[in-house]
């Protein structure tokens, strides 16, 4: 879908981002984005949902490359009720299960487990194109995307550039502010 379909759809009062935006965002609190699918994938433009999410679907992030979707984060934080009810997944999965419900039924899927900020864990399930995040060991937000089988070669491919391009946007310890020239 097109960035103008999407919105036709969702509806609501979402912001625009750039790359760049969305670089800081990330790597200024010292995620490692080499690992993160939306960068792994690319994008150039990120539409979210800051404010109240959009009435029909709980959503808060979309990435698209080119004018197409290619990223979807849905979440729990700030929907309502009935907006939670409209996220199914076909293996019974919710909001707020916990992180081993989730791991029981979803154990024959390969899986990357990385770990970044506040939450317990972020598994990126690639070969189901299903990201889930957990806080305090619950099902808080998902990543829809593409099926990428070739998730570790693409990290594998593009980590020294995407480490380059968050270089500066990424915190400095102590030790490199003292370093650092003036």
């Amino acid at each position: 879908m097109s960035q103008k379909q999407v919105l036709a759809l969702l509806k609501g009062d979402p912001r625009g981002y750039s790359y760049e935006d969305q670089l800081s965002a990330f790597a200024s609190d010292g995620t490692r984005i080499d690992s993160v699918m939306q960068f792994v994938l690319g994008f150039d433009t990120c539409i979210r949902y800051d404010g109240d999410l959009p009435p029909k679907m709980p959503v808060f992030g979309l990435y698209f490359l080119k004018d197409k979707l290619n990223f979807i984060t849905v979440t729990s934080y700030s929907a309502n009720d009935e907006q939670l009810k409209l996220v199914k997944l076909k293996n019974g999965l919710k909001f707020h299960d916990s992180m081993e419900d989730c791991g029981n039924k979803l154990a024959k899927s390969e899986y990357l487990n990385l770990g970044y900020g506040d939450y317990s864990g972020d598994h990126y399930y690639y070969t189901l194109g299903l990201e889930m995040v957990y806080d305090e060991g619950r099902l808080t937000a998902i990543g829809i995307y593409p099926v990428t089988k070739d998730f570790k070669a693409r990290i594998a491919a593009k980590s020294e550039q995407l480490l380059k391009e968050a270089e500066p946007f990424s915190p400095r310890d102590e030790k490199n502010e003292e370093q650092a020239p003036l």
